[in-house]
């Protein structure tokens, strides 16, 4: 049946294509029958589009689809006696438009050579004076409007005259000139992203490259990693920070933010001898001196294993039994109770970490970025434990599990039973301390370096 089925759904689906293809056909005839022969065209061709074997619709699409293209054909002939250049091409690129579109269907219209003659006449015409047109603006450094007149020659024909490098002009040029302003005034960063710009989109542009890579060495924040001290007194807790503040700052995208080894300065220096690159082509010798220092206090780092806690709690098997009735002897279903006990057991463990940092500008001794986090994770367990039926076992209380009591309870109600089935299914692995440290030094790298990320000397 399961083989069946998806052969099942492409009948389906046959079916209803064609019953919409047929019921196109039939619209279109009552629009060519009124005389409205570019309706009629479409629905032809939506029938085509969604049965391409309907024959009726071929023929219509035949017949209304060539009236609509004489008329196209008509208006280019029109434009063209009538000297304007841009009505012609424009006319004849709409007129092959719909005959590619048709012909796309398997149908052939006809396109008279005396039209395609009549194009090839007024498009080299038409072109060289919009060429004219946009160099006259480029030479007015009226950027925008030349790359319009430009985008508008690429449209008719992309290999006219070297179009390409007269667009790079105008689309890389006012980009450029607005960089070269920005780094004159300081705006190194913006100078940045705009040189990118033009390489990304343009590729070679004058020098955009070499400046690009000056206006980045100039606002690029070199960072050193300074004293961590250790007021919590855990050993360890100042490395570990240190460590995952440095990954995340790392990790960051933001091409102005790089850490520099000053404790390995001696390998930095091998590796420029050696040529290598830092990125964004940036060389190692160019970061040895740091602009800033990142310096910091753990004050508190804690982790708390909680103990393990097992409590016996007390409920029921609950056995639907039949018995008969002594009076009537029918037959009928009654609930039997049995005592018995499960476990509860729970967990919690714990991490908490206070942190304060600086980020420092060595040159002017400015605070460029502070903060203060505090931070805690923390995990927790709490199910029930039992080795028999859970389906069956129903919670409650009870005195003595031989005798029966007035203060016994029987909790047999679908909002405790819920509850106690939650328990039954809940989690039962707890997060491992070193778990939560691991994703609370994260979180505190996270925070440093998304702060430093944000930090913005041009704003």
């Amino acid at each position: 049946m399961k083989k069946l089925l998806p052969i099942l759904l492409l009948v389906i689906a046959i079916i209803f294509t064609g019953c919409a293809s047929k019921r196109m056909v039939k619209r279109g005839l009552k629009f060519e029958q009124a005389g409205m022969y570019e309706m009629a065209a479409d629905f032809f061709y939506k029938s085509m589009v969604a049965n391409p074997k309907n024959v009726d619709a071929a023929i219509g699409l035949k017949r209304n689809g060539q009236r609509m293209l004489d008329d196209k054909t008509l208006q280019v002939h029109k434009s063209y006696f009538d000297g304007n250049d841009k009505q012609t091409v424009y006319s004849y690129l709409d007129a092959q438009a719909y005959f590619d579109k048709v012909k796309a269907l398997g149908i052939n219209l006809n396109l008279s050579e005396t039209t395609l003659g009549y194009f090839n006449e007024a498009k080299p015409r038409y072109l060289q004076s919009v060429y004219n047109e946009a160099r006259i603006l480029l030479d007015e450094e009226k950027f925008r409007e030349s790359e319009e007149k430009f985008v508008e020659i690429k449209r008719i024909d992309p290999t006219y005259q070297g179009i390409d490098e007269h667009m790079k002009v105008a689309v890389a040029e006012p980009i450029y000139r607005e960089a070269l302003s920005y780094m004159e005034s300081g705006f190194n960063r913006k100078a940045y992203h705009n040189f990118s710009n033009i390489i990304s989109t343009q590729g070679t542009y004058k020098d955009t490259k070499e400046l690009r890579d000056e206006a980045l060495s100039k606002a690029l924040i070199t960072i050193s990693i300074g004293e961590i001290k250790d007021y919590a007194q855990n050993g360890k807790a100042s490395l570990l920070v240190e460590s995952s503040v440095v990954s995340a700052i790392n990790n960051l995208t933001n091409p102005f933010v790089k850490i520099v080894d000053t404790k390995n300065t001696d390998k930095f220096v091998a590796q420029q001898a050696s040529g290598v690159s830092m990125g964004s082509d940036v060389k190692v010798g160019q970061m040895l001196t740091a602009k800033a220092v990142l310096s910091g206090s753990v004050i508190k780092f804690n982790l708390v294993t909680g103990r393990v806690q097992k409590s016996e709690q007390k409920g029921y098997i609950k056995d639907m039994i039949t018995v008969k009735d002594k009076t009537t002897g029918e037959e009928k279903k009654e609930a039997r109770y049995t005592k018995v006990t499960y476990d509860v057991i729970s967990a919690r463990n714990e991490a908490s970490l206070s942190f304060q940092y600086q980020l420092t500008s060595i040159e002017t001794g400015t605070v460029l970025v502070s903060d203060a986090i505090n931070h805690s994770a923390n995990d927790g367990i709490s199910y029930a434990n039992f080795s028999g039926d859970h389906k069956k076992l129903v919670p409650g209380n009870w005195e003595s599990a031989t005798k029966a009591s007035p203060k016994d309870r029987i909790d047999d109600n679908q909002s405790s039973i819920n509850n106690l089935r939650n328990q039954l299914n809940a989690k039962k692995t707890i997060k491992s301390t070193a778990l939560l440290q691991a994703e609370l030094l994260e979180e505190i790298g996270q925070k440093v370096a998304r702060k430093i990320d944000a930090y913005n000397p041009e704003y």
